[in-house]
């Protein structure tokens, strides 16, 4: 079907985006198809169907464009796209996204909720006069009356058609040209333009009925019913907006509902492959990690049976880590350039070194520990301060602070527990399960040294048991507590609630430890 969207006489034209070479005919059949087919699992497949097409059109249209050159953008977060697509810039959308997006669909789609278009002003009542000045139709006979006194008559059932769009369909059905269409870019000018003009007054007024006029000779009788239950904005086709959304892109609804905003959405959820977590993480740009959430000991297993993704389990599986009380840190490494962040977002890259050259209390010591086939990579931990005298990790509560220690310092250095990875040279991690992210963490990345960075201790649990026992050892050995975390679940920055991880600290071990 994606070639049936273009037309052939204009693909050419290299000023053309996907939105002027697909007809709004196209649209419109679409919507016809799914307000006669029954249930929503047949109408969210061929909305999908509909969308895939166009991903093919749109590839097709842009085939010869040039790559998008590379950006490094400035945003803190990936699940906290959310909160860039509401606040933030679009500098990491590629050019060819920004000015040619399925937007232009989707605010047809679901023009109830277009934040962009101010109201059109046009009831079922201006309609109706408008069809019959246009048209030339008699006020008094069937058909004006229909269109006229719609409100009046839509409920004696003596008419065809449930709303005004299918009441006008009948009408008109007789008295357009099929032989004429529009293209969706077309469709969206004169809204725009009608959209502006409301509440300019008469001189406004007369531009609106000038563009009514251009419509209603150039689309079809089934088209401007649809075009007609845009401007009403109710499509009456039984699929709610959540749906569309979901046949759009599974975190569709996720970033609409932070943003309002669906030229967001379809910039951002452009590709159906990646998902929202992974939008705004690249190199050397900090994110807010993920987090944990806090609960009880003996509520691990349900929680993991609850909610974990696990397609296969039957008892609950998980993994325990040592909570080490130090300051959360995430490493950005491109071979020897390295840079290192804060949970905020704060650069301490001065501090802990940027490169092996240069004086650092941390990068000097393990810039050689990495992987020959490891060029990049962005790994989260915990910065803690190692006494290589006494061989033991210090807590913050010792009053030592690893952002402070001085690279002559005899006794004291920092030392990056390390437990996650998000990228892996080019490979963006977050949507892989943690077990996954784990093999590329143990493999592929960096030989420990001690002291200076290695990975966090893991241990397997099945049970509340195991995770009290865990919690009492790491009591004695002066730790902040442990993190339990799902095997299957993946990395999304800034989540806490829902997200698999789970923080057991100290302070409740009491009520559980007997």
């Amino acid at each position: 079907m994606a070639s049936t969207m273009i037309d052939d006489q204009r693909s050419n034209d290299e000023s053309l985006n996907s939105s002027k070479v697909v007809k709004f005919s196209n649209l419109c059949n679409l919507l016809e198809r799914i307000s006669k087919s029954q249930g929503s699992t047949a109408k969210q497949k061929l909305m999908t169907r509909f969308i895939s097409d166009w991903r093919k059109t749109h590839k097709e249209v842009h085939a010869n464009d040039l790559p998008a050159p590379t950006t490094t953008t400035t945003t803190t977060t990936s699940a906290t796209t959310t909160e860039t697509a509401a606040t933030g810039s679009l500098s990491g959308a590629s050019p060819t996204i920004l000015q040619d997006s399925f937007y232009s669909i989707l605010r047809l789609l679901l023009p109830q909720s277009d934040r962009e278009r101010i109201a059109y002003g046009l009831k079922e009542s201006k309609l109706g006069k408008h069809l019959v000045e246009v048209l030339s139709i008699s006020k008094d006979s069937d058909d004006g009356k229909k269109l006229l006194n719609f409100r009046v008559q839509k409920n004696t059932r003596t008419q065809k058609g449930s709303d005004f769009a299918e009441v006008a369909y009948y009408v008109l059905k007789n008295r357009c040209n099929d032989d004429v269409t529009m293209s969706i870019w077309e469709i969206n000018k004169i809204l725009d333009e009608i959209a502006v003009e409301n509440g300019k007054g008469k001189e406004g007024q007369k531009v609106i009925d000038h563009r009514l006029t251009y419509l209603l000779r150039h689309l079809s009788a089934l088209e401007l019913k649809w075009l007609i239950r845009i401007l009403l904005k109710d499509l009456r086709i039984s699929l709610k907006e959540n749906s569309i959304l979901e046949c759009f892109h599974p975190d569709a609804k996720d970033l609409f509902d932070h943003t309002s905003n669906l030229f967001k959405v379809a910039i951002y959820l452009h590709d159906p492959e990646k998902r929202l977590h992974e939008i705004g993480l690249s190199l050397f740009s900090p994110f807010r990690p993920m987090l944990g959430e806090r609960t009880r000991a003996d509520k691990i297993e349900q929680l993991i049976r609850k909610k974990s993704t696990n397609p296969t389990a039957a008892l609950a599986e998980f993994y325990i880590e040592t909570k080490y009380d130090g300051d959360r840190f995430q490493l950005h490494r491109d071979k020897d350039q390295f840079m290192y962040f804060s949970r905020n977002g704060h650069d301490y890259t001065s501090v802990f070194g940027p490169d092996s050259n240069n004086i650092g209390t941390l990068t000097p010591y393990i810039a050689n520990t990495f992987k020959i086939d490891c060029e990049k990579c962005i790994i989260d931990g915990e910065m803690v301060i190692y006494n290589r005298n006494e061989k033991i990790i210090h807590s913050k509560g010792d009053s030592f602070d690893c952002k402070s220690i001085q690279a002559s310092d005899s006794q004291l250095q920092p030392c990056f527990i390390v437990f996650d990875i998000l990228m892996y040279n080019d490979e963006i991690l977050t949507n892989k399960p943690m077990n996954e992210r784990f093999q590329y963490l143990h493999k592929k990345i960096l030989e420990p040294i001690e002291g200076r960075i290695i990975f966090s201790a893991i241990k397997p649990g099945t049970s509340n048991q195991d995770v009290i026992n865990e919690l009492n050892l790491a009591i004695e050995e002066r730790q902040e507590g442990i993190v339990v975390k799902d095997p299957w679940s993946v990395y999304k920055p800034n989540v806490r609630e829902n997200g698999g991880w789970y923080k057991v600290c100290i302070c409740i071990r009491i009520f559980y430890s007997l």
